[in-house]
């Protein structure tokens, strides 16, 4: 209680009596009201100093800044109900994926939900692909000890999946010949932080490994465990697999409330009806202490962290840089609570730039701006000089799900019996993600009595067959490919190299691919140089053909997003010749013959408005 009386004079001399700390339950809790974000966030990290407490909740209102609303699916309608599947999964990225896979492993009934219209559509899908070796996590923390495990198993993981993965290695560079003395130091640190292989690279060689690091830079600490992958194909990997064995994926799923009784969760709402399960795990990213609030078993809060990443052209930048390259000294000016960025080759070739580190109170986020984008080659531009603004093909945001404790929670419920936990996974949650998937399907084995309580899934099979790539085959491999099936020597995206049989083969695939975005994130066409100018209408096309619909109804990402408005004066002109031609023909009452002959003439007067100039007003 002591505690919690300095907090609070400490927030009286600070907030004016705005803001008070009390316990509740065993977690310290923060009411009251402030303008600013930054100062809810700041009097969150205040409370968290030296706190006692095991568990924090933040419910201090911004009223200055108040939260955009939630993005919700606009389909209602009762195709869960009656589901009682034994565990429901409450979110679709890569940490929700890899739970319903590992779950497949056993004779469970598994049904992941995700509000998106695809997996991976928030904060995986807007990951940089970095997998961490680990060097500036706390020992002892969750993050370290998840993100040390994953990092061993992510190659195994990725060979089963069929996903492309290289251990590039990371160099942390020092920018600031006053540190060096403490590189040495800072080795024997690294080593007992459980890194493996970590050495020192200086001088010429260092530059012959990464000719375009900054000449200045004469000392590196390299980190071979590092390493680069797509964090979209892997997600989407697992989830395939995850089908493949059994789970049922319903997207477009919004949990809306939970009924509890007795501290068990007896029934989910959602917009698609409500599920009955015996257990539920929340993955659920910067919702998943509103999924906790649900259920009655809430410990701790997410304050969501933005982030901006820049994407420079392959086509000049592919060979400039070989690894992941990061910063450490005074002239890099490091933000607190966030791995600073980086400068890193892709396992597509082409560079990525960031990202930054903005506090928000906006989960769903994603704008991007100029300025931060300027920042962020700024500061990089300091330890890679050939940075070009010029070079930028795309960026964009991403959203991380921090907690005040700044570390992970994978853990059972603390109020509710049939809960578990897998919250707080911001970076290095894409590293960790096979370990956490482990120790949160070992928790719910454990509500169910065991695994001799469950049984193994004698028909699980590890392996999901990865979808061709001609661009990557050898010449005989790929003309073996196209003589088997024509469509893949029909180039539709020159810059990626995607043939036409690899977007129908991401269309036909067990996760539903329905809309330019699901094949842009699975193939990549519109990724490249023109980001879809040439091959986007293309990409429309094929979506029309293959789900046999008109192309005003192919969408962008989801519902209400379609790309398509309506015909070209020649298509209006068109119909309307003929439907002019088809009246002589047909016999028909004079007021069937009159309704034609006027939606006809109308079609004609609106081409005609376009043809004298109304399209220049559009």
């Amino acid at each position: 209680m002591s505690y919690i009386r300095k907090l609070n004079r400490k927030y009286d001399k600070m907030y004016d009596g705005q803001v008070a700390a009390h316990e509740d339950s065993g977690c310290l809790v923060l009411s009251g009201q402030l303008q600013r974000w930054s100062d809810v966030v700041h009097a969150g990290k205040l409370a968290l100093y030296k706190s006692p407490y095991v568990g924090f909740i933040n419910d201090i209102e911004c009223t200055g800044e108040p939260a955009m609303p939630v993005r919700k699916p606009r389909i209602e309608d009762s195709a869960l109900e009656w589901e009682e599947p034994d565990v429901l999964v409450i979110g679709g990225g890569v940490i929700g994926c890899a739970i319903a896979r590992e779950l497949s492993r056993y004779k469970l009934g598994v049904m992941l939900v995700e509000k998106e219209h695809d997996v991976a559509m928030q904060a995986s899908g807007r990951n940089d692909g970095t997998i961490h070796s680990g060097y500036d996590l706390k020992k002892g923390s969750l993050k370290h000890k998840y993100c040390i495990q994953g990092n061993s198993m992510i190659e195994t993981v990725c060979s089963e999946l069929g996903v492309d993965f290289e251990r590039t290695g990371q160099y942390l560079c020092y920018t600031n010949k006053l540190w060096e003395p403490f590189m040495f130091i800072s080795l024997l640190h690294r080593k007992w932080l459980g890194m493996k292989g970590v050495k020192v690279v200086r001088g010429d060689e260092l530059h012959s490994l990464e000719p375009a690091l900054n000449h200045n830079i004469g000392t590196s600490l390299f980190f071979p465990t590092a390493g680069i992958l797509n964090p979209i194909e892997l997600t989407i990997a697992y989830a395939e697999n995850a089908v493949q064995n059994g789970v049922h994926i319903s997207l477009d799923t919004m949990v809306l409330g939970m009924v509890v009784e007795d501290n068990r969760i007896k029934s989910v709402k959602t917009n698609r009806g409500t599920i009955q399960p015996k257990v539920v795990v929340n993955a659920a990213g910067v919702f998943s202490d509103d999924i906790a609030e649900l259920a009655g078993d809430r410990f701790f809060s997410i304050h969501p962290r933005k982030g901006t990443t820049v994407i420079l052209d392959k086509k000049y930048t592919s060979s400039l840089v070989n690894s992941i390259i990061s910063s450490f000294g005074k002239s890099i000016k490091k933000k607190k609570n966030t791995k600073g960025g980086a400068v890193r080759k892709t396992i597509h070739g082409s560079t990525l730039v960031g990202p930054d580190s903005v506090e928000t109170n906006h989960k769903e986020d994603y704008s991007t701006n100029s300025l931060n984008v300027s920042e962020v080659l700024k500061r990089h531009s300091r330890i890679i000089p050939a940075l070009d603004e010029n070079k930028v093909i795309s960026y964009y945001s991403g959203i991380r799900a921090a907690t005040y404790e700044e570390d992970f929670i994978v853990s059972k419920g603390r109020y509710v019996t049939n809960i578990v936990h897998a919250a707080g996974i911001q970076s290095p949650g894409l590293t960790a993600a096979p370990a956490i998937s482990a120790d949160i399907s070992k928790m719910v084995l454990e509500v169910f009595g065991g695994e001799d309580t469950v049984g193994i899934n004698p028909e699980f099979n590890p392996v999901r067959s990865a979808p061709p790539r001609p661009s990557k085959m050898d010449d005989d491999a790929r003309a073996a490919l196209i003589e088997s099936n024509p469509d893949y020597g029909i180039l539709i995206c020159r810059c990626e190299e995607i043939s036409k049989g690899e977007i129908i083969n991401a269309m036909r695939r067990n996760i539903r691919c329905d809309t330019v975005d699901a094949v842009k994130r699975r193939v990549r066409p519109g990724s490249g140089r023109c980001q879809g100018g040439f091959c986007g209408p293309q990409v429309l096309e094929i979506i029309a053909a293959e789900k046999r619909i008109s192309p005003h109804y192919v969408k962008r990402a989801g519902s209400k997003s379609e790309l398509l408005f309506g015909s070209s004066k020649t298509q209006m002109q068109k119909k309307a010749a003929a439907a002019v031609d088809r009246i002589g023909s047909l016999k028909l009452d004079p007021e069937t013959e009159a309704k034609i002959r006027a939606r006809a003439n109308a079609l004609l007067a609106l081409s005609k408005r376009k043809d004298d100039g109304d399209d220049d007003n559009q």
